[in-house]
This record gives C-alpha cells, sequence and structure tokens, in this order.
C-alpha cells in the first residue's frame, strides 16, 4: 500500500521488485493521472491498483484491507489533520505487518538558529500560499537570500549543492516551491512518533532521524 503515493514512482519500485501486489492511493488528480502513465508503461499489470481516496475518510481506508507492508513518505504531515491520518492509516497494517513512514521532524531550539524553527516556517509557508503571484516571487526571492547566506555561514558551496540537484534529475527553482508550497503543514520529534505508535502496539524497528526541518524516517511493526 502506497498511501498517498504522488508520481507513483515508489508504486513502480515495489512493483518491478515483484510485490505480489501494489495499491497506489491518492487525493489529487495530478498525481493519479501520473500514476497511471507508469501503470501503462507497465502493460496495465492486474496486481497494481490506483484509487482516488483520502486517508481522512476513515470508511474510505476500511474498504481498502489490510497488507504486508504500508508505505507513505512524506504525506501524512500535509493532510491538516496528522493526528488523524495516523489513526486512520494504521488500519491498513496487518499483523505482523511493516509501516514505513516519513513525518516532518519538530524543529526548535538551538537546532533552529540556522535552519528556522518549525513554527516560523509554519508561518512562512501558510504566508505563501495566501499570497497572489507577485507575493509569492517576493518570499521565494527570500528564500534565496537566506539559502545562500546560510551557505556562507557555514563556509560551504551553495552552487555545489544546487549541481547535485541536476544531478538527481531534480530542479532546485521547483524543489523550492515545493517546500514553501507544502502546506497544510505539521511537524513532530521522532520520540514523539515512537510514542505515540507505541502506544497503537507497533514496534519502533528502524529509525533516521533529523535535528532540522527536514523528515524523520520510522519503520514499525504492528504487533
Amino acid at each position: 500500500m502506497d498511501i498517498g503515493c504522488g508520481s507513483g514512482l515508489f508504486s513502480l519500485v515495489a512493483y518491478n521488485m515483484g510485490a505480489k501486489e501494489v495499491v497506489s492511493v491518492d487525493i489529487d488528480q495530478f498525481s493519479i493521472k501520473c500514476v497511471q502513465q507508469l501503470w501503462i508503461r507497465e502493460n496495465k499489470p492486474k496486481n497494481w491498483k490506483i484509487i482516488t481516496g483520502s486517508v481522512l475518510d476513515k470508511n474510505f481506508i476500511k474498504s481498502l484491507g489490510q497488507f504486508d507492508v504500508v508505505y507513505s513518505w512524506g504525506v501524512l504531515h500535509h493532510t491538516g489533520d496528522m493526528y488523524r491520518a495516523f489513526g486512520n492509516v494504521i488500519n491498513l497494517v496487518k499483523n505482523n505487518g511493516l509501516m514505513f513512514l516519513a513525518i516532518y521532524n519538530k524543529c526548535h531550539g538551538k537546532n533552529a538558529i540556522l535552519a528556522g524553527s518549525s513554527r516560523f516556517w509554519l508561518r512562512v509557508k501558510r504566508k505563501y500560499n495566501n499570497s497572489g503571484n507577485i507575493g509569492k516571487k517576493i518570499i521565494e526571492f527570500l528564500y534565496y537570500v537566506y539559502f545562500f547566506l546560510g551557505f556562507f555561514i557555514l563556509l560551504k558551496n551553495p552552487f555545489k549543492y544546487i549541481k547535485n540537484y541536476g544531478e538527481r534529475g531534480m530542479s532546485f527553482y521547483y524543489d523550492i516551491i515545493d517546500w514553501l508550497g507544502g502546506y497544510p503543514y505539521e511537524f513532530a520529534t521522532g520520540d514523539e512518533l515512537i510514542n505515540y505508535f507505541s502506544k497503537k502496539s507497533f514496534l519502533t524497528k528502524k529509525v533516521k532521524f533529523t535535528d532540522n526541518t527536514g523528515c524523520n524516517e520510522l519503520l514499525f511493526l504492528k504487533k
């Protein structure tokens, strides 16, 4: 189960790795169309299903059944009700099944000196999304200034970092738009996530935490 599948690349990987069944779910029609193109490219496999729906819809989630692996990378913190999404998505996991999540870290204190606190970025994102085209361009320009100043303060080469985007088939500019436009925006520390899911009968198997505004990555086993 790829919940909040976006472009569908993770679903494609699961299919190519030999998953018995792949289900891709997203509420965004542009994402659904993108996944469908990958599905068509793979000759429309019958064991790969693409479904439109919301993780916040409890009845919809229940209708999907349960899965050995549930994957949701960088999605549930954009739903507008992250913990409600958590409460729904755990129902998709079979007993002894795995759930992999990536959730924005709650950045605060000394870690936020250069990165900016999560609450600061929440205000920026809200302002960006409520602005017109000119307002958005101004905020994007200010982000560029912030980005380059941060690299110079750390005595790092920002152009090398930007070049790396192209080598990975990505765009630095559109990554900025993705970051600023990523709203609703919620966050949690790694410990908060572990504590929440442990109370829901999930055992933490592996973690990769960050101390900035990036994602905490967690692999859970449903007991």
